[in-house]
């Protein structure tokens, strides 16, 4: 599958959904139907054996439970959250002119493919790399806004990098897929650690500013409990600055918010961790996709 697309950018062009707050990554705010029995997967798209980063240790005890009563636990996310340098601004026409888009991508090869302010920001990224994850990717955007677009469904506050059940011990409990936060949050493995960069202020991921504390549920099948829960304690919170790159972890939380204004943002993710990643469907070409409010027209 691709990891890697070049094309031609214009203000015509930028595809453009409707805002649902599905959530692709972080679960779905809308009714869940119960999940159908799911297919074997083909040969190809199984899924590779566990790494400890991504084993989903709070789920053994639910194997022999009889009921689906999932237990909660103390959750403690640090939000550890630092800017680490921050670059020159590029131009609009700088950003449109860089072209490829990233999905998945291995850091050598995202060089080789990347153009020349996305290579400039992972020369940059490449000398605070931690080493001690097994891989590198690159995931990158180049997307315009209108005032109220969202780079992606969702505003709420989630982690990345979560340890993900899609399998009939989720089906068991109900549901078709399970976050394992307590594991995450408590287990033995170091999360994955991320830096990311964004070019413009308009469209700024918010990173929380101080540690939370609040109950969760040890396995959880989308974000929304814990949106409200961080939106009710009124989290201490920071935008990530314009042209600077950030790091943080799997257990910081942050969210996406809509454009304050119209232009284009470049978003750029290095993700360091110990499991292998096979894109086993195309996304690529729809990554680039902006979410807007039902009320206005679509595009693309």
């Amino acid at each position: 599958m691709n990891t890697h697309l070049k094309q031609t950018r214009s203000v015509a062009t930028q595809q453009v959904a409707r805002f649902t707050g599905e959530g692709a990554y972080h679960g779905s705010t809308r009714p869940r139907p119960a999940p159908a029995p799911a297919p074997a997967p083909a040969p190809e798209a199984a899924a590779p054996p566990d790494v400890d980063e991504m084993r989903p240790l709070a789920l053994d005890k639910y194997d022999s439970r009889e009921d689906r009563s999932i237990d909660t636990f103390a959750a403690y996310f640090p939000s550890r959250f630092e800017t680490l340098a921050t670059l020159p601004i590029p131009t609009q026409e700088a950003i449109v002119d860089d072209a490829v888009t990233l999905c998945w991508c291995p850091l050598g090869e995202a060089l080789r493919a990347a153009g020349p302010v996305t290579r400039s920001v992972l020369e940059a990224m490449r000398s605070h790399l931690s080493g001690r994850k097994k891989y590198v990717y690159i995931d990158s955007k180049i997307q315009h806004f209108s005032p109220g677009d969202v780079p992606v469904d969702s505003q709420h506050w989630h982690v990345d990098g979560t340890i993900v059940v899609r399998d009939e011990r989720a089906r068991r409990l109900g549901h078709a897929l399970l976050h394992d936060m307590k594991t995450r949050l408590e287990g033995p493995a170091a999360p994955p650690t991320y830096l990311s960069y964004q070019s413009s202020e308009h469209c700024a991921t918010l990173f929380a500013a101080a540690p939370v504390s609040l109950t969760l549920p040890e396995l959880i099948p989308n974000f929304d409990d814990l949106d409200r829960q961080v939106r009710a304690l009124a989290v201490a919170s920071s935008a990530q600055p314009a042209a600077a790159i950030v790091r943080f972890d799997g257990l910081s939380l942050h969210r996406a918010v809509a454009a304050s204004g119209a232009g284009w943002r470049l978003w750029i993710r290095c993700v360091e961790t110990d499991r292998r990643v096979e894109l086993t469907s195309s996304i690529i070409d729809c990554y680039g996709m902006v979410y807007r409010p039902a009320t206005d027209r679509l595009r693309g």
